[in-house]
């Protein structure tokens, strides 16, 4: 009984935990960020877990396939309460009132916390109470593997092939349509405007009009993006106080908007703006709310992202996502203004001492 189908299971919650185990041991940073967007108790973000919980995953993995009865069920139990857990943090940042995007789980996925996540989690914690039952057997995983028959193995096989067949089908990111066709054709060399008339050099770049969305100002304006460029191209900046590769770009925000002249620079979150100005308090009249996440959710970005708006009503560049890819996306623009002209030559990587006094946004 437990060679087939119940062998499932454990291998699947084993391969789950190593792929997320493998994901944020390549990036440590974002899983601290994760802890940090998440909210959880400071006893967690502030201790080595951020660092142990991916090899905590990797380890448990391993046990699920290696571990014979009795201890078989001690583990499988430790790995239902793991996804318990998990569950439970994505019910609780469900209710935050404000989206959750922050690329923090390694970097699959764009790693937005939505309903969708949560009944995903439900059913790993369906699954990982089958892997309890499983676990149940007198032989390890991988005994029961070598022990395993003919059709076993071709229950596995059909299983991996289905799993394959819908990560192609259905695994692509939202906005796709307008980011990854920009990215895509960047092939006819039109123009990427971005200066105070919307003027800058060509660039290989297939311009594509502003979404029809809108942000919000300070005093909770709502401001379509058509409205925003009407004075000359923009920079959004897309973070989140806490999330950790924001950092970066939300200390170098005020710096970039003097340092591009006519390209203004604003930093856009998907929290309240008044618990956003709590924590950065320097953005003060660079900022502007994104209600819900929907234009992050349009242009297919979290964060630290960023996209740079024309004047002309037409994407000049970007999206782009990453705080490297960030940094590097800026230094592009300032180049780009420097050879047009319209800005002085200057480093783009350092922020002045004062960058937190700095005038009030243009």
């Amino acid at each position: 009984m437990h060679a087939s189908p119940l062998i499932l299971p454990p291998l699947l919650i084993a391969a789950l935990l190593l792929i997320s185990g493998a994901a944020k041991v390549r990036h440590p940073e974002e899983t601290r960020s994760a802890f940090s967007q998440l909210r959880l108790p400071g006893l967690l973000t502030k201790t080595p877990a951020p660092s142990v919980l991916p090899w905590a995953e990797i380890g448990l993995a391993l046990a699920l396939l290696a571990v014979p009865a009795p201890f078989a069920v001690v583990v499988a139990v430790v790995a239902l309460a793991l996804f318990v857990a998990y569950l439970v943090v994505i019910v609780r940042a469900l209710g935050f009132g404000y989206p959750v995007t922050c690329s923090c789980f390694g970097r699959l996925g764009l790693g937005e916390v939505t309903r969708r996540t949560a009944v995903r989690n439900i059913l790993l914690v369906v699954l990982a109470l089958l892997t309890v039952w499983s676990a149940t057997a007198q032989d390890s995983v991988v005994m029961r593997l070598a022990a395993a028959p003919a059709t076993a193995w071709l229950w596995l096989a059909l299983v991996v092939l289905t799993v394959a067949v819908v990560v192609v089908t259905f695994g692509g990111t939202k906005g796709g349509s307008l980011t990854s066709s920009a990215a895509a054709d960047r092939t006819d060399g039109t123009d990427a405007d971005g200066g105070p008339d919307g003027d800058l050099d060509e660039l290989d770049y297939s311009r594509q009009p502003l979404p029809f969305a809108a942000l919000e100002d300070e005093s909770g304006r709502s401001l379509p993006l058509r409205s925003l460029v009407s004075d000359g191209a923009m920079m959004l900046v897309f973070v989140s106080p806490g999330c950790g590769p924001c950092a970066t770009p939300i200390e170098r925000i005020p710096a970039w908007d003097e340092l591009l002249g006519p390209v203004r620079v604003r930093a856009v979150v998907s929290l309240p703006l008044e618990a956003a100005l709590g924590a950065v308090p320097h953005l003060a009249e660079r900022i502007l709310h994104d209600p819900q996440g929907t234009l992050a959710q349009i242009f297919g970005v979290g964060t630290p992202g960023a996209v740079l708006l024309g004047g002309d009503g037409l994407l000049a560049g970007g999206p782009v996502q990453g705080s490297a890819e960030v940094l590097a996306f800026v230094d592009d623009v300032h180049a780009e203004l420097v050879e047009a002209g319209v800005v002085e030559a200057g480093p783009v990587d350092t922020v002045p001492a004062d960058s937190a006094n700095l005038s009030p946004g243009r």
